[in-house]
This record gives structure tokens, C-alpha cells and sequence, in this order.
């Protein structure tokens, strides 16, 4: 028998099985029951090789981080949060995930890499999945030496595979804290500095309004809307509880009862045969989503509600003007990006608009007008600083096109006014040509030429 405690995973077994027959099998699943089996196995193999993945993925991230840094520091880069947000791009261009998917799991990399070869071991061998594993690096990072985040890992991990994963932090808690009482406090007062609020669309017009508090004050908020509920239940009002309590929070935050407008600014983008009901083209909800067309003629007709025109590109769909030389996007000018853009315009970012950029900046000549701005984030706009990363936009498909320090390319354009997921078949098959070029210069010039017909420009000279 091997000794070796790097042995090969796949010599372990898979699955476990025992062989039995209940009163109520009938013959046919008798039959096939070896067949069944075998699929089972086969998925429990496949889990483990994309654990085993997971964990090479895992070491490839840190090991880019690791060589970029050091690259950087030779050729005299300046370290920065331009620096870090241009690695994080390049993660999430390479993942295609969200950079702040890729930020988070660049960290966790770092850790896993770096202070948790047992907990990088278990999912190498596909005993632990990855959520689990960055749990527990997250939690014994907190640990004040080395030896004991060496120590509460290789303790961890060993407890963990046996331990249903939605349980593994709260283990890796408890293991840390045993080892280091004052690792909780640490940790609290971490976590409390992140509390936040969130917005998180859903879909058909309804969203979750997340809030990250102190576990307290969590309880406090959710048990006060509770017992109003309850106390509105017992008052005769026939609506569910969980409706009592959503709608006592919205008039709780906004200090208006159910029925009545809310006092906010929305914006509500809609086609004219929507909002006259010849058509129910779906709405748009501009930082939530589709919005159905009956829910946005309601708003539209409401006593509050105010009208007015966009204009939107015939060949892609997205917004290129609004009814009615600076040198910040302001008023309507930042209206207009906002609306066109509907979220950050950065690599592979889709959080809210922050700020409204210039594409070429100012100071190099570019212009303060709609077709030279673009909505970013916090972090995008700190991340375009980096002198390495070069963005430029193509006058004639109108797509900006983002290139990093090592060379990889990512190619944007504001999605269609009424959201992504609506337009013609021929906007559709546009906007992936303008996103996707052919190599081609004569099509790519083809394609220019098209687009200008299109929307009644005068365009190229056609190829010879």
C-alpha cells in the first residue's frame, strides 16, 4: 500500500455503494439500477475533476499576480490601485466574470497559494468544493502567525470534508477563534466596515433590496417589521405577512404609505407603441431591469410622472440623444450617458454608474460630448489611470475598445435603450458584427460602409 500522501485521487473510490433490494423496487428499476449507478459515478468523477480544475485555475491566477508584480517593479511600473485594477481586468477578461467576481477570487488565490496548502490539497482532490475552500482561507486569514494559520488549515481542512458546505465557515469560525479568541473581534470589526446596502434585480419588475449589518442589528430591523405585521394581521388587514412587512419597510424608508407615489426620481425607458398599448413590449427600469409594459403605463399615467423623447440608434438600439464645449458631463449631457449606458461601461463591469468619463481625456483633446463620454464605476475610472491601458472608440461602429498591459483586447458598446435582450433580429446580428469584427479589412471596411448607409451617413470609400 502506498504511503505517499500525495497519491493520485483518482485511486481513491468515488462512491460508496451498497448493493440492496427494497419490497417496492420493481423489476425495471432492478434491471437498470447498475446503469444508474454508473451515471452517478460518473458525475461524482466529474465534480472532482473540476475541483481538481478549480485548484489549477486557482494556482494560475496567483501565479499571474505574482509574475506581474515582479514585472511591474523591474520596468519601473509605479504599484497602485491603477495597477491592481488593471490585473483584476485582465482576470476577469480571461474568466469572463465580473471584475468584481475576479477581485475577490485574485484574493482569495493570494491566500489559498500562499497560507493554505491543506485546504489547496483537499480541493486538488476534489474532497472540497471551491466555495468551502476560499471560506476557510478567508477565515483563518485573520489568524495573527504563520504557525497558526498553518495549524487552523490543516485543521479545518481535515474536519471540513465531512461537513456539508454550507456549514464549513461557521466551522472555520469556531476553529479560529478556539485558536485565537481575539481572531472574532478582528473579524467584526472587518466586516462591520463593509455593512452596505444593495439593489439586485430579478427579474419580472421585482427586485431583492439587500442590507449588510451588524448580525444585531440585522434581528432588530427584521423583528420590528414582524411584529407591526402581526400587529396589522390582528387589526383585521387581510394582506400576507411577508406583503405587511415589505411594504412597511418601503414606507418605513421612503415615508409613505402603501398606494401612495414614492418620492423619488425613476427613470423608465419604453417605445411609443408601448406606452399607447398597441404593443407590450417590455420596459425598461433604469438600475433594475425589464420593467412589463402594463407596470410602466401605470407609472407613465401616474399624477407625478412627466414625458420625454430619445432618440435611439436604428442600427443598434441604444440611446443616442435626448429632447431638448464644457468641460464636465453635466445636466442633460450626463443624463444622456447615464441613460445610454444603463451601467458601468468598464471591463467586464456592470455596476452602477458613478462617474461619466472621457474616452480620450481632455487634456489629450477630447471632446466634452456624448459620443467621448462613458459611465464608470469607482473603480473602473481609478483603473483607466493605469498609463499601460489604452481605450479608444471607432467613429464609425461607435464600439470602445479597451487594451491592456498585456495585450488583450475587450470590445463594448452601450446595450439596446430598453435593456440587453431586446432589439430586432437585425440590430441583434449588428451589434455582434460591430463586437466581433471580421479580420478582414475589406469587410471590416464593408461593414463600415453598411453602418453609414444605415443611419444616413455619408461613410468610407468603398474598396477598390
Amino acid at each position: 500500500m502506498s504511503e505517499d500522501p500525495q497519491r493520485d485521487a483518482s485511486a481513491e473510490p468515488v462512491l460508496e455503494r451498497v448493493r440492496r433490494r427494497a419490497p417496492t423496487d420493481t423489476a425495471e428499476f432492478i434491471a437498470h439500477q447498475d446503469a444508474m449507478y454508473d451515471r452517478l459515478q460518473r458525475i461524482a468523477t466529474l465534480e472532482r475533476e473540476i475541483c481538481a480544475l478549480q485548484a489549477a485555475q486557482v494556482e494560475e491566477i496567483a501565479g499571474y499576480v505574482k509574475d506581474r508584480l515582479s514585472y511591474d517593479e523591474r520596468a519601473g511600473h509605479p504599484s497602485g490601485p491603477a495597477q491592481h485594477r488593471g490585473m483584476v481586468a485582465e482576470v476577469a477578461i480571461a474568466r469572463h466574470v465580473s471584475v468584481i467576481t475576479a477581485e475577490s477570487l485574485m484574493a482569495d488565490a493570494y491566500l489559498l497559494t500562499t497560507q493554505n496548502p491543506s485546504t489547496l490539497e483537499a480541493l486538488r482532490r476534489g474532497r472540497l468544493g471551491l466555495p468551502a475552500a476560499r471560506a476557510i482561507a478567508n477565515e483563518t486569514a485573520l489568524l495573527d502567525t504563520p504557525e497558526q494559520v498553518l495549524r487552523a488549515d490543516r485543521l479545518i481542512a481535515e474536519e471540513a470534508v465531512d461537513v456539508l458546505p454550507g456549514k464549513v465557515r461557521a466551522l472555520a469560525e469556531r476553529r479560529v477563534a478556539a485558536i485565537d479568541p481575539e481572531a472574532a473581534a478582528r473579524r467584526r470589526q472587518r466586516e462591520k466596515a463593509e455593512r452596505h446596502v444593495r439593489l439586485n434585480h430579478v427579474g419580472s419588475g421585482m427586485s431583492y433590496l439587500d442590507a449588510y449589518l451588524p448580525a444585531e442589528q440585522g434581528v432588530a430591523c427584521i423583528e420590528s417589521l414582524r411584529k407591526t405585521a402581526l400587529q396589522s394581521r390582528a387589526h383585521g388587514d387581510e394582506r400576507s405577512l411577508g406583503q405587511l412587512m415589505s411594504d412597511t419597510l418601503v414606507a418605513r424608508l421612503t415615508g409613505v404609505e402603501e398606494g401612495a407615489v414614492v418620492p423619488a426620481h425613476i427613470n423608465v425607458v419604453m417605445t411609443d407603441k408601448a406606452l399607447l398599448g398597441l404593443d407590450d413590449s417590455p420596459a425598461h427600469l433604469y438600475g433594475g431591469g425589464p420593467l412589463p409594459a402594463p407596470v410602466a403605463r401605470r407609472l407613465a399615467r401616474s399624477r407625478t410622472a412627466w414625458l420625454r423623447r430619445i432618440l435611439s440608434d436604428p442600427v443598434d438600439g441604444s440611446v443616442t440623444a435626448i429632447d431638448p464645449r464644457r468641460r464636465r458631463f453635466e445636466g442633460m449631457v450626463r443624463e444622456l450617458i447615464t441613460l445610454r449606458d444603463q451601467h458601468c461601461q468598464g471591463i467586464q463591469c456592470a455596476s452602477p454608474i458613478r462617474d461619466i468619463d472621457h474616452i480620450i481625456e481632455h487634456s489629450k483633446g477630447g471632446l466634452t460630448v456624448p459620443t467621448n463620454g462613458q459611465g464608470m464605476s469607482e473603480n473602473c475610472h481609478v483603473g483607466k489611470d493605469d498609463p499601460r491601458l489604452t481605450v479608444a472608440r471607432d467613429p464609425d461602429t461607435e464600439v470602445v475598445t479597451w487594451e491592456t498591459a498585456t495585450g488583450l483586447v475587450y470590445r463594448n458598446m452601450p446595450p439596446p435603450a430598453l435593456g440587453s435582450g431586446t432589439g430586432d433580429p437585425d440590430q441583434l446580428q449588428m451589434r455582434q458584427f460591430m463586437l466581433h469584427p471580421p479580420n478582414s479589412g475589406v469587410e471590416q471596411r464593408l461593414l463600415k460602409i453598411l453602418l453609414a448607409h444605415l443611419r444616413g451617413r455619408a461613410g468610407p470609400e468603398p474598396p477598390a
